[in-house]
């Protein structure tokens, strides 16, 4: 499996007067499959706005002749292993939801009912402070710089958030449909 610190460090051969892909173009593509690796490495789930294995399949770059872009076999060789990493990362079985099916009334505090193998933010038990700011920071390089925060709720719906309070209990999103 791919790590996202290797498909950063990926190189390729440079095209110039042979056709390649568009150097941006990948680029770009390369930055949205770290920043899902990353995520993934952090604890994250599936369905959660990261980029799919079908979505990394299906990435089509513009060609290159006469300027200079990245050798096709080489790009399309390292989407195989991204596409095969992704399906393993997506065939993991997803955490039971919590026990009592509810939201703990322990906001802020650890979850007692998680294992210690959640501190991963995998969903068993609250995130931390710094887990949540950088689950943020790729989630907003995967929307493409946008700073709308959208929140999924149980029952499958979603919200925008609206106002963030702090106060002695936790962190309080207001949301709105």
């Amino acid at each position: 499996m791919l790590t996202a610190q290797q498909v950063l460090d990926t190189t390729f051969t440079a095209t110039k007067f042979r056709e390649g892909y568009d150097v941006e173009q990948v680029d770009i593509y390369l930055d949205d499959v770290s920043a899902t690796l990353k995520a993934y490495e952090a604890g994250g789930r599936p369905g959660t706005g990261l980029l799919t294995s079908v979505e990394a399949r299906d990435a089509r770059f513009s060609a290159t002749k006469w300027r200079e872009g990245y050798d096709v076999t080489e790009v399309d060789d390292l989407i195989d292993a991204i596409v095969g990493t992704l399906q393993s990362y997506e065939a993991r079985p997803t955490p039971a939801p919590h026990p009592t099916g509810a939201v703990s009334d322990a906001v802020g505090q650890q979850d007692t009912t998680a294992t210690p193998s959640a501190a991963t933010g995998d969903g068993t038990r609250p995130l931390g402070i710094h887990d949540l700011t950088t689950q943020l920071q790729y989630a907003r390089v995967r929307a493409n710089g946008s700073d709308r925060l959208v929140v999924l709720l149980p029952d499958g719906s979603t919200a925008h958030v609206t106002a963030l309070e702090a106060g002695p209990h936790g962190i309080t999103l207001r949301t709105a449909p």
